[in-house]
Parts: C-alpha cells; structure tokens; sequence
C-alpha cells in the first residue's frame, strides 16, 4: 500500500478505504511481516528463546470472518511484537527485517522516519553493548542525576511508535483489484508493480463475473502461450496497449519483460510502423531491417544480416497464434 499511495497520491483515509473495501479476499496485512520473521528473526529467535527460557513474541492472528479489518488495532498488535521482537533478537537483525519491509512498501526509505530509526536502533546497540552491573553501580547523591542521564536504563515505548504508523503502508494488496478500486485515479508517479503499461492492461481486462466466492486473477508477469488442443497452435493474446499508435521503441521496451522476443519481433513487423516516424521503414525488407536493428543485441555491418536475424525469430513465431487483444 505504501507504493500504491505514492502512485496514486492518496490520504489516509484513501488507504484505510481501499484495504476495507479490498478485505479480506485481496489484502493480505502480514504477509510483509510473516516474509521478514521467517527471513531474518526467526533463527535468531529461536536461538534465544532456548538460551535464556524465554517465550518469543508471535504474531497477530488475523480472523478473516469479520465483516471489517481493524488497521489501527493489527497496527498496535504489530507495534508489541515488534517491540517484544527488539528484547530478543540483536538489533542489527531486526534493522535488517524491518529494512526488507520498508523496501518492499515503498520506492524510497532513507525518508521514512529516519530520526525515529536511527534513535531506536542506536539505542538499542547501546544496550548490547553495555555492562549491565554498571547499571547500578553506586553514586554519590550529587553524582546521581547526571549518572542517570547518561545510563541507559529502559527504552520508552514511543521510541517505537512510527512501527504503528507504517503499518498500513506495510499492507499487502492485490494488483488487479487495487487498480480495478481506482478506475478513475490517474497514476502521478511509476513505482515498482504499478507501471502505467500495467494499469492500462488491467483496465482493460473484461470485468469478472459476479461469483459467490470471487476469485481475484494477478496479470501474469511473463505471459505463457494458452495451451490449446493437439491439433491447433498456442496464443499469445497481446494487448493494445502495448503496441497501437506506440513507437517502434516503446513497443520493444514495453513488450520485453513480458513477451518472448519471437513475439515481439512477430508484432513489430506485422502490427507496427504506422507513425510518421517509421515511414521509411514500411516495405518488407525496409521493415524487417530497421525491426533487426531495433532487437539485436549487437551491431552487424550490413541490412542483410539483421534481415537474416529477423527471419529465424518470425519462423518461430509461425508455430504459435498471436492475436491482438
């Protein structure tokens, strides 16, 4: 939710509104928590626990029959574990886990309440590193106070408070759904899952017929070829999006971390060179030549030879049925 607040420029209230109206079936408010437990602390925790007799903090159960996820109760809940977490664990291991989460939640972290990070976790190591029988060595009265303001001897619990305050940009939500809750918001920014290629494509997807128990479909990052009968060819189905009106460039740009590059090459020669720019490039010979140039990886001497590049990536793609959708 934190990238998704940045994409969006949403409030509060719009995130808190988009986690309800998304719960339960496609938010999912642990799973960044449950990933840095299991990653980071839990060896550590484990260790400790049989070490010292202690009992590990466990987090939140979350009861998915309830009508309404209450953010602001999972987000103290997620706050005492957190901090019961610090009592166990080295607080370099727990930077590192918590540091996981905010690089998942947002584009940049070294913003997200760096002065309350830093005092918490220096703290920390001076607990660590501090002799705890020099806690109660014995002061003359006078010596006292200014004893007391250097010996550290607990840390407040709002030293731990912007945990709380995360929280809801920690949440977990589903691609398809949260651009399908804002049809009519523009994107302001590109971040990571929420690139404007793959809003388009979303919002163009045919809605999903009303179900008792809906299902919610992610957009495969790498699309597959559908498989088909013996007897006929694999699709691959590709969104306008992707390819009509767009530049040569853009489409090859756009298309690569989705498509296999037969694909791409099939699209660029059959479907493409309709601007101004790319007249030059509309006969057969012209087209395939300046796709070539475009797709190859390095630079032949002369026209022919990104023609013969071209050729074996469009036999290829003769064995499959790539359609527009």
């Amino acid at each position: 939710m934190g990238r998704v607040r940045q994409a969006y420029a949403l409030n509060d209230n719009e995130v808190e509104n988009a986690i309800q109206a998304l719960w339960p079936d496609a938010v999912f408010p642990l799973e960044l928590w449950r990933k840095a437990y299991e990653t980071y602390w839990r060896a550590f925790a484990d260790i400790n626990q049989a070490a010292y007799k202690v009992e590990g903090p466990a987090l939140p159960e979350l009861d998915t029959e309830k009508k309404y996820f209450h953010t602001h109760l999972c987000a103290l809940d997620v706050l005492a574990f957190f901090k019961k977490m610090s009592e166990i664990i080295q607080g370099k291991v727990l930077q590192e886990g918590l540091r996981y989460i905010l690089e998942e939640s947002y584009e940049e972290i070294d913003v997200v309440f760096p002065e309350e990070r830093e005092f918490l976790f220096s703290t920390l190591l001076r607990l660590e590193t501090t002799d705890p029988l020099e806690q109660y060595e014995q002061y003359s009265k006078d010596e006292f106070v200014s004893a007391y303001e250097e010996k550290i001897l607990y840390i407040p619990h709002s030293s731990y408070h912007f945990i709380a305050q995360i929280f809801p940009d920690t949440v977990l939500v589903d691609t398809v759904a949260i651009i399908r809750h804002f049809p009519n918001y523009p994107l302001r920014q590109e971040v990571k899952g929420l690139m404007q290629r793959i809003v388009d494509y979303v919002l163009n997807l045919p809605e999903p017929e009303a179900s008792p128990t809906p299902k919610i479909i992610a957009p495969p990052s790498e699309p597959a070829a559908e498989e088909q009968p013996l007897d006929q060819k694999p699709i691959f189905r590709v969104p306008a999006s992707f390819w009509e009106w767009k530049s040569d460039a853009y489409v090859r740009d756009a298309m690569k971390d989705e498509y296999p590059l037969f694909v791409i090459a099939f699209v660029l020669v059959n479907w493409c060179g309709v601007t101004k720019a790319q007249a030059s490039h509309k006969t057969p010979k012209g087209r395939k030549t300046h796709v070539g140039r475009l797709l190859a990886e390095k630079e032949y001497k002369d026209d022919k030879s990104y023609r013969n590049f071209i050729d074996p990536l469009l036999e290829e793609a003769g064995n499959y049925t790539i359609l527009k959708a």
